[in-house]
């Protein structure tokens, strides 16, 4: 009996874990990617011996299943880790950036928090457990576990700097789902997360996920799963039609090209629902799920002589709360973070901005946005001179927002799962936006259509 066929419709990174694990389990995939280039969001540009991440920069460690996924298709002694010493992170201040307090004896000297603001903090065991509102905001949460000061200075830079959103919009039960689950069990956050770190040495596991990327940068992971799919992989094909006839799908592309197919993997943006036309029943309901609102960033990467650049450059990076009135949202030090980021002598620095903050930011020219960046990184890091490489990239609608009426967006794509065993969806806008999660989301979306083929 010939393997079943299964099309994966998107060559992002959730899409090529997906495909490759069809492979090993037995299926006959085939992936269709719109674009010319496989990725997604994972982007490097190697030139001068530089190496900068035009996308995602870092990875946290994924699932052990996933990490032996990327180790089978020859990534294992590729990977590279930062050393101890970055593990500081820095919060604009007072127009300066400040380390962020990682300790108790640093939580008690920090100027991030005023004393009340600490206090405030401490107090959070003795908050009562709130209403379980499943619209419940990042900020809303934050100051009613926290108080004002720790969702101004702490989780608005952690939510705006990292996926470009609004606190005051973003839904806490998607963007930190662990800690409303400590409230839920524990009645509080510190609590909480101190009975999962206990468990956790109980059980023997490594706590806090490390970060990594590979030699090549990140772009070696679709790379490795490109060259593992081989001919497998087809580029430059839009699917815009899904159909079935009861037994089987009929995917056709912009080509005009018909695929058959036993089961379909949709590992697209969820905006590209837009333009499919998803001839199953319930398929005309995924419109609502194409409506997912979503905010596009800038990544600026800028090198510098190490003589120009007055900042000890000690750690991950820096972000810069809402309220600093800065015109970035943060900045990484990648060649602090790993080796061969850049030449001898020079530093890399990869700053994001735009989003929901400053959206108008991320739509200006090349020199006015880089003449922006070139005067924040002035004023916070004192970096001077002109930059000796640049590398500017516009990821525009790349990033969903889970905000109000999100659960009725995603009512569809459960529907749909629930009711044809052979569609299956992943991406950052299905089950965790890191790229980590999105990597096992791709993997869970292989099993469960190999188990339906069964």
């Amino acid at each position: 009996m010939s393997a079943r066929r299964v099309v994966v419709v998107g060559g992002g990174i959730a899409g090529l874990v997906a495909a490759r694990r069809l492979m090993e389990l037995g299926c006959d995939p085939v992936l269709l990617e719109a674009t010319s280039r496989v990725g997604g969001a994972i982007e490097t540009v190697a030139r001068d011996g530089w190496l900068a991440e035009a996308g995602s920069n870092t990875v946290m460690e994924p699932e052990p299943a996933v990490r032996a996924l990327l180790e089978r298709v020859g990534l294992g002694e590729r990977i590279l880790r930062p050393g101890p010493a970055v593990k500081r992170r820095y919060l604009v201040h007072d127009g300066a950036p400040v380390p962020v307090p990682l300790s108790p004896s640093e939580l008690v000297s920090t100027p991030i928090l005023s004393v009340a603001g600490r206090l405030r903090l401490l107090k959070e065991p003795f908050v009562a457990r709130g209403d379980d509102d499943p619209d419940e905001t990042v900020e809303a949460f934050a100051r009613r576990r926290f108080g004002d000061e720790v969702a101004t200075r702490l989780f608005d830079p952690l939510i705006a700097g990292t996926t470009g959103a609004d606190p005051a919009r973003v839904l806490v039960r998607y963007a930190f789902p662990r800690l409303v689950e400590y409230e839920r069990t524990a009645g509080s956050i510190l609590k909480g997360a101190m009975r999962s770190r206990s468990q956790a040495r109980r059980r023997g596991e490594v706590l806090g996920g490390s970060l990594w990327t590979c030699l090549g940068g990140l772009g070696d992971v679709p790379a490795h799963l490109a060259t593992a799919l081989g001919t497998r992989v087809q580029l430059g094909r839009r699917v815009v039609r899904v159909a079935t006839d009861g037994a089987r799908f009929l995917l056709t592309s912009d080509v005009g090209a018909v695929e058959g197919a036993d089961a379909v993997c949709f590992a697209s943006p969820a905006r590209a629902f837009a333009d499919i036309d998803v001839a199953v029943p319930g398929g005309d309901a995924l419109a609502a799920t194409a409506s997912i609102p979503h905010s596009s960033l800038a990544s600026v990467s800028l090198g510098y002589r190490r003589r120009d650049v007055t900042h000890p450059l000690d750690g991950f990076g820096m972000l810069a709360p809402s309220c600093e009135q800065r015109r970035i949202l943060g900045v990484l030090f990648p060649s602090s973070l790993f080796v061969g980021r850049a030449p001898e002598g020079h530093v890399l620095l990869t700053t994001f901005a735009g989003g929901m903050r400053n959206p108008e930011v991320s739509g200006l020219g090349d020199d006015d946005l880089v003449a922006v960046v070139r005067a924040e990184l002035h004023a916070l890091l004192g970096v001077s001179g002109e930059p000796v490489f640049r590398e500017l990239r516009r990821w525009h609608d790349s990033h969903p927002l889970a905000v109000a009426g999100h659960a009725a967006r995603m009512a569809p794509v459960q529907a749909l799962e629930a009711s044809q065993p052979r569609l299956a969806f992943a991406g950052c806008w299905h089950g965790g936006a890191g790229v980590h999660d999105v990597m096992l989301g791709g993997m869970r979306a292989a099993e469960r259509l190999a188990a339906s083929l069964a």
